[in-house]
């Protein structure tokens, strides 16, 4: 297998670990607070502490997981 190919298969892969968390946690999110996660979209009734919440939650846990996936990936494709 070649360079090109190891990276379009980390890359997608890793892509595709992004989006599957990113829609467990917006469901996640709507169960337990029974409202849709907080959006880019500024709102004068803005709850801050869930902005920050949803964004540390969502930012750690899915960019982990993205560079865990892309370590793991890469090694076991040199081998």
């Amino acid at each position: 297998m070649d360079a090109t190919s190891k990276k379009l298969i980390v890359t997608g892969v890793t892509v595709l670990v992004g989006f599957t968390l990113n829609q467990i946690a917006r469901k996640s999110w709507t169960k337990i607070y029974d409202e849709e996660p907080p959006t880019t979209n500024p709102s004068e009734e803005i709850n801050w502490k869930n902005v920050i919440l949803w964004s540390i939650v969502t930012g750690t846990v899915i960019s982990s997981a993205k560079l865990a996936t892309e370590r793991y990936l890469t090694l076991k494709l040199k081998s």
